[in-house]
């Protein structure tokens, strides 16, 4: 069942434990409502970059004008551009979830997903791995406003047959290696 958010004093208390983000966006986030192309907002190490803001002012004639918004590959050019807000709103909803009767389960789903995107970034492409997370992200906001937080513990085969199997990296050497060419491979490495 869907319930609105209990009162403020409870989001307060837990933006005082994340000083660095506005309790707006934490509001957005144990809703629910967080688009996950913009939980960049959580990670404390960008709070002052630039691409963030889309309107620009100049003060030399006056005007101001929208930049477009930046792509997400641009946003998340990296597997850890993603994961360390990724972990700070977990960490939010596991606050949040454990403290309203949420299974203490809760964070080994959010481990586990962690854990698939590491494994998953090392076998397919990052801009096919980015496009997997938002789906999958979206697919799990709409099963959390229902209750369910289960969804981040599992796998979703039919995104990654769409998103990831055709994007798969290519083999350093083209094949799997043996342990014999292993060795090899890091004599052509480190002769």
């Amino acid at each position: 069942m869907a319930s609105i958010y209990p009162p403020s004093q409870d989001l307060q208390s837990i933006a005082s434990l994340f000083p660095h983000v506005d309790v707006d966006l934490i509001a957005a986030i144990v809703r629910h409502e967080l688009p996950g192309a913009e939980i960049y907002k959580l990670d404390s190490r960008r709070i002052l970059e630039s691409t963030w803001n889309i309107v620009e002012v100049s003060m030399e004639d006056s005007t101001v004008s929208l930049r477009a918004t930046p792509f997400a590959i641009e946003t998340y050019p990296t597997l850890d551009s993603l994961l360390v807000p990724l972990n700070a709103y977990f960490s939010v909803l596991c606050v949040e979830g454990l403290s309203h009767g949420q299974s203490a389960l809760l964070p080994c789903h959010f481990f586990r997903y962690s854990s698939h995107l590491v494994k998953i970034a090392a076998q397919y492409e990052w801009k096919a791995v980015l496009a997997y997370h938002l789906a999958s992200f979206a697919r799990r906001s709409k099963e959390m406003r229902k209750g369910d937080y289960a969804g981040w513990g599992r796998v979703d085969m039919d995104l990654m047959e769409e998103f990831l199997v055709p994007n798969q990296k290519k083999r350093l050497y083209g094949t799997v290696f043996s342990s014999s060419s292993v060795h090899q491979s890091w004599e052509l490495i480190y002769p």
